[in-house]
């Protein structure tokens, strides 16, 4: 039985666990393996940010600015130096505090009287609240404080590290091949020296089940991977040749699929491509048999012999070893099941240890950090999969697999069980509006504390108004989802399937059903011109102004090698090719394009605009926020308000309409029978009446029953129209529009 050690390296998150290695965690188990995790970014955290740590921190940052007077930010540091006691001695309370843990220390810091240490973020913060916060401010003020002593490591230490990830593999930018050399430097950082490695050493040394047979390491990101390959090179010198170490994620799967430097695989023996299951089934079977002299293509692996890269031959995407009509593949196989039926295990996560900093008072923002939550899939890929600057030649796009909700969502209920967390963080591509429905419906059945989850979309009809206020009612708190170019010829252009319309109905339903919303946005598109920079921003703020829109975020458009609009290649669309400066590539993703450099100019603006947006600030008119003259806005001042009108109108004629299909549900609160002639219920903080006259007097009970059990297992929608004729006759109509508009939804499962 192989004994296998998953890794999750510094730094992805510190709210909580990483979703992919408990995800192969049940699949190796499921396999017979014997799996252990351990999550390296939170532990290497929690090794600096303590008392021990800023002692160290303290001590060597002393010693170095003596030594070097002309340090960039030395005056800043020399404040931090002064209040070395200070910090020290609140570090583990902060902690505590971020972790929901001692409240009471967040009142001693709301007095904000100077008994604790400070910073610029911290005092920026400060005076955002004018000098006067509330205990209810202490948690931002918490995390700005724990965000300036990361500054201060930055600035004097190690000019690599953050909170979130540990520097970038690509310093050269968009359109650079970087050669694994420069990558390695990284290594040499003052965080990994004198806190990752001895970390390691510990961690190694503390095994208490065995020696592991595997490492599996997952990068998913940029910043992980030079502690990736510090946590490599550690496990290779406690365990030597003994012990074979296995890379994958979502940065293996995009930048090194161009691979061609060989001295990789001195730090890693495998790279697992795409979902994993079928790559790891197959290493470990070889692993298992023996290395054969000349070894037989992996599924979807890279990994060197006789000092050369096997399986690197690489074609839109696929990796050797994948399926093909002539040949099926077992690790295909593998994989397509696995994607359905294998579920995180997070049953001995340690949720105490992570922390919840408030980096934004936007509540939109805050889901990211300011929650513990579960992550889980409803569907491997995307279902849409056309919008031209998205990877949709890769797996973790193009291959989309809905898993059964109701399986999955029993495994959730038990892992909350064991856990003791009851929020979910869905971690789709674009969560599938169905699959969402039944799970909003299953959690409305539950009659143990319900979950709460959020997660990506895609804005489409589907979400109208009753599929809204469904989702709502069973425990979605919150949605993000891509505009990218918030204007009709750019959403056509990249293939976005939907038209500005669209996109205010979906928000509007979102809105009127209390769930939060966040917009993906992108700027700078290679046939992009200044008109629709400026139209594009016009619309945004005229979503923010309708409150339509909580939270947003620029991106800057990169082409990437993996995209729909690389691969079609269109006229006007000229990639320069980046230069590997004479040396094998290490990674290869995101190319350069003529003319990107002219979009540049606009980052300041644009991130201002969004701001004062985020703000409450929507009355400044675009064309101001640039330092340079700009074309005025060529869209209608009224253009989103008459989009929201429509919208009621057609909601208002919607609910007063018969039913045609769908199902019924009934969201309000229990109905009351009052003085047996007239039922009284409350929705969306409303009360809401339905008084009955004549011959529905009698039927007056039975309604109530009725929609009491709608509140708990939906029914044909036709069918209870018909029965609700019955009991209520030529006041039909009029009962039928108070019902809609109190919370009965009709909904299309």
């Amino acid at each position: 039985m192989k004994r296998i050690l998953l890794v999750q390296p510094p730094f992805v998150q510190l709210n909580g666990p990483y979703p992919s290695l408990y995800y192969l965690r049940s699949f190796l188990e499921s396999r017979g393996c014997r799996v252990t995790v351990r999550d390296h970014s939170i532990g290497l955290f929690t090794r600096i940010f303590c008392r021990a740590g800023l002692e160290r921190i303290f001590n060597d940052a002393e010693t170095l600015l003596k030594t070097r007077k002309d340090r960039p930010g030395r005056e800043t540091a020399l404040r931090f130096l002064s209040e070395a006691d200070r910090w020290i001695n609140c570090i583990d309370r902060l902690l505590n505090f971020l972790r929901g843990k001692d409240r009471e220390w967040g009142h001693s810091l709301a007095l904000a009287n100077g008994v604790l240490p400070g910073g610029p973020r911290f005092d920026a913060c400060l005076e955002s609240l004018e000098g006067n916060p509330l205990p209810e401010d202490a948690p931002i003020l918490a995390s700005k404080l724990l965000a300036d002593m990361a500054d201060f490591i930055t600035h004097v230490l190690d000019g690599r590290f953050s909170l979130i990830r540990y520097s970038s593999t690509n310093p050269g930018g968009s359109g650079e091949a970087v050669n694994f050399e420069r990558v390695l430097a990284g290594l040499r950082g003052y965080v990994f020296q004198n806190f990752y490695k001895p970390y390691l050493e510990e961690e190694w040394a503390a095994l208490d089940d065995g020696e592991p047979a595997i490492l599996g390491l997952t990068i998913p990101f940029p910043g992980s991977l030079t502690g990736a390959l510090s946590c490599a090179a550690s496990a290779k010198r406690c365990f030597g040749e003994r012990i074979k170490v296995i890379a994958g994620g979502g940065y293996v799967n995009t930048e090194l699929r161009f691979l061609s430097d060989p001295l990789v695989f001195d730090y890693f023996d495998y790279l697992s491509f795409d979902r994993g299951y079928g790559s790891l089934d197959a290493i470990l079977e070889r692993e298992e048999s023996g290395a054969e002299p000349v070894p037989r293509p992996l599924y979807k692996t890279m990994f060197r012999h006789g000092g050369i890269i096997a399986g690197s031959n690489i074609a839109d995407g696929r990796i050797a070893g994948g399926n093909t009509p002539e040949a099926p593949c077992k690790g295909q196989e593998i994989d397509d099941r696995a994607a359905l039926t294998v579920f995180p295990d997070y049953r001995d996560v340690d949720f105490s240890r992570y922390i919840c900093p408030v980096d934004d008072l936007n509540p939109m923002h805050r889901l990211w950090t300011d929650g513990r939550w579960i992550k889980a899939y409803l569907a491997h890929g995307c279902y849409w999969r056309r919008c031209t600057f998205c990877d949709t030649t890769l797996d973790y796009i193009r291959s989309y697999r809905r898993v059964d909700v109701d399986t999955l969502y029993r495994h959730l209920r038990t892992q909350a069980e064991k856990t003791g967390v009851l929020g979910i963080h869905l971690v789709d591509e674009a969560a599938p509006p169905a699959s969402l429905i039944r799970l909003a419906l299953l959690n409305l059945k539950e009659k143990t504390p319900p979950l709460s989850f959020w997660g990506n979309i895609r804005f489409e009809k589907a979400f109208n108004p009753d599929a809204a206020a469904l989702l709502a009612a069973g425990g979605l708190i919150g949605v993000s989802g891509g505009v990218e170019v918030a204007a009709e010829a750019g959403f056509k252009r990249i293939g976005k399937g939907i038209t500005l319309a669209t996109l205010v109905r979906c928000c509007a339903a979102f809105k009127e059903a209390g769930i939060l919303t966040h917009a993906y946005l992108i700027y700078g598109y290679w046939d992009q011109d200044e008109q629709e920079i400026i139209d594009s921003a016009e619309i945004m703020r005229q979503f923010f102004a309708a409150e339509l829109l909580d939270s947003a975020f620029w991106h800057p458009f990169i082409l990437t090698r993996h995209s729909g609009l690389y691969a079609a290649r269109p006229p006007g669309l000229e990639t320069v090719m980046p230069s590997p400066e004479g040396k094998p590539c290490f990674i290869l993703n995101d190319l350069s394009f003529k003319g990107e450099e002219q979009f540049r100019k606009y980052d300041e603006g644009l991130n201002r605009l969004l701001a004062g947006w985020m703000a409450g600030d929507c009355s400044s008119p675009v064309d101001r926020a640039f330092s340079f003259k700009v074309k005025r806005p060529g869209v209608r001042a009224d253009l989103v308000a008459a989009l929201i009108d429509e919208y009621a109108l057609e909601r208002d004629r919607n609910r007063e309409a018969p039913p045609s299909a769908g199902q019924i549900i009934f969201l309000g609160s229990r109905p009351l029978v009052w003085n047996s002639a007239e039922l009284r219920w409350y929705w969306r903080q409303e009360e809401h009446r339905l008084p009955l006259t004549g011959a529905a007097r009698s039927g007056a009970e039975p309604l109530a029953e009725t929609l009491r059990a709608l509140g708990r297992e939906p029914s044909p929608a036709v069918t209870f129209y018909a029965r609700l004729s019955g009991l209520l006759g030529p006041g039909l109509p009029a009962a039928w529009k108070i019902l809609r508009e109190g919370g009965l939804s009709v909904i299309n499962i």
